[in-house]
C-alpha cells in the first residue's frame, strides 16, 4: 500500500469514527484507532475545515411539536435545473436538495416549521419553472443518516465509539418543550456539532456549567442527534440513488426493517403516495447498484414496482449548501 493509500485509509477510519461519535475528542479517536494523536487531530480537523466531513446536531423536529418532514419530487423545465436547485437551497426549511437522473429532475427534503409554512410553500412557493411535483409526508424513519456507517472499522473499534441506541426520529411527538437557550444551542450545533461547551456558553451568555447542563439535556432527551455527515465517495461509494418502492402494506414493516439493516442504506423512511418506501443508498458503482436491486430488494416479499433515480448533483445535504454555484447563473425567483 502506498503512502497516499495509507493516508486515504486513515481519513476513512477517522471519518468512520466521527460517524459513530461525532463529539469524540481526538485523543479518544486516536487511542481507539491506534493512531498518533497529533496525526489524528490534524487529519480530522482538515476534513472538517474542507467540508469533506461535517459534524452537525440534527434536531428531531417532531419531538418538539413540528410537522413531519415532507419529500418533494420535481420535474422542471429544460434549462432551469440550476435556478430551481438554488431557489430551494436558499430556503431554511430545506435540508436536502438533489438533482437526479430518472423519472424526476430534483429531490427536496422539507423540514417544515409549521403547517402554515408548509402550505405556503406548496400552494404559493413553487417557482413557475416547476412543471409538476409530488409530495410525500414521512410516516416513519426506519433509519437515518445519523445512524449510517460503512463498516470501515472493526467490531471492537465500533463498540468503543458507538453511542447508545436512540428512538427513531419521529417516534415521539410533541413531548419536549425546550428552553429558549436550548433551541438557540440547537441552532449553534446545527452549524458545528463539535462546538465546545466553552464557546456554546459564550454564544449563549451563560456559564460553562449551564451550557454543559443544557447540552446534556438536549442529548439525553434525544432532541439533538450529533452526526458526521460524510460524502459516501470518501469511502469509495461513487453511486448514490433514491429507491422508491411500492410495497404491500402487509409486508411494509418487514421490508423497512430488513433494508434499514443493510450497509448500503443511508436513510430509509415510509411515506404516503404512490410509493410506500423511499430509501437513499450508496454503492461502489452502477454495476453494484444493479446487484443490490436484483439480489437484495427484488428478493423481498411484498415489493412490487421500483422506481430508481440516480443522484446527479448534491446541492444541499444536512442543511448545508455543498455545490458550487454556476458561474454567471441567474439566482432565479425565491421559492
Amino acid at each position: 500500500m502506498t503512502g497516499n493509500d495509507n493516508a486515504k485509509d486513515m481519513d476513512r477510519r477517522i471519518a468512520a469514527a466521527l460517524q459513530l461519535h461525532g463529539r469524540a475528542p481526538w485523543d479518544q479517536i486516536a487511542q481507539v484507532l491506534d493512531l498518533p494523536e497529533r496525526t489524528t487531530a490534524r487529519r480530522g480537523q482538515r476534513m472538517l475545515e474542507t467540508g469533506q466531513v461535517r459534524v452537525v446536531g440534527l434536531l428531531d423536529t417532531q419531538l418538539i411539536g413540528r410537522p413531519a418532514p415532507v419529500l418533494l419530487r420535481l420535474r422542471v423545465e429544460t434549462g432551469h435545473a440550476w435556478n430551481i436547485a438554488e431557489s430551494f437551497c436558499r430556503l431554511t426549511e430545506t435540508r436536502t436538495v438533489l438533482a437526479l437522473l430518472g423519472t424526476f429532475d430534483h429531490f427536496v427534503e422539507v423540514i417544515p416549521e409549521s403547517h402554515d409554512s408548509l402550505r405556503t410553500l406548496l400552494f404559493d412557493g413553487m417557482p413557475p419553472q416547476v412543471r409538476s411535483s409530488s409530495s410525500h409526508p414521512v410516516l416513519r424513519f426506519y433509519t437515518g443518516s445519523h445512524e449510517w456507517n460503512t463498516g470501515t472499522l472493526t467490531a471492537a473499534e465500533e463498540s468503543a465509539l458507538r453511542q447508545p441506541s436512540r428512538a427513531p426520529f419521529g417516534a415521539r411527538r410533541g413531548e419536549v418543550r425546550p428552553h429558549p437557550d436550548e433551541l438557540r444551542m440547537a441552532e449553534l450545533l446545527a452549524q458545528d456539532g463539535r462546538m465546545s461547551t466553552t464557546r456554546l456558553a459564550a454564544e449563549l451568555g451563560v456559564s460553562q456549567a449551564t451550557a454543559s447542563r443544557r447540552l446534556s439535556s438536549l442529548l439525553e432527551q434525544d432532541v439533538i442527534r450529533i452526526r458526521a455527515d460524510v460524502a459516501p465517495s470518501l469511502f469509495g461509494l461513487t453511486t448514490e440513488a433514491l429507491l422508491w418502492l411500492n410495497v404491500d402494506y402487509r409486508h411494509l414493516d418487514t421490508v423497512g426493517r430488513t433494508l434499514a439493516e443493510r450497509p448500503e442504506v443511508i436513510t430509509l423512511v415510509s411515506i404516503t403516495g404512490d410509493y410506500q418506501i423511499c430509501a437513499h443508498v450508496a454503492v461502489r458503482d452502477p454495476y453494484h447498484l444493479q446487484d443490490f436491486l436484483t439480489g437484495v430488494v427484488g428478493n423481498l416479499d411484498g415489493v412490487g414496482e421500483i422506481d430508481v433515480t440516480v443522484l446527479l448533483e448534491v446541492f444541499k445535504r444536512g442543511g448545508f449548501t455543498v455545490a458550487a454555484p454556476k458561474d454567471g447563473a441567474d439566482a432565479g425567483p425565491d421559492a
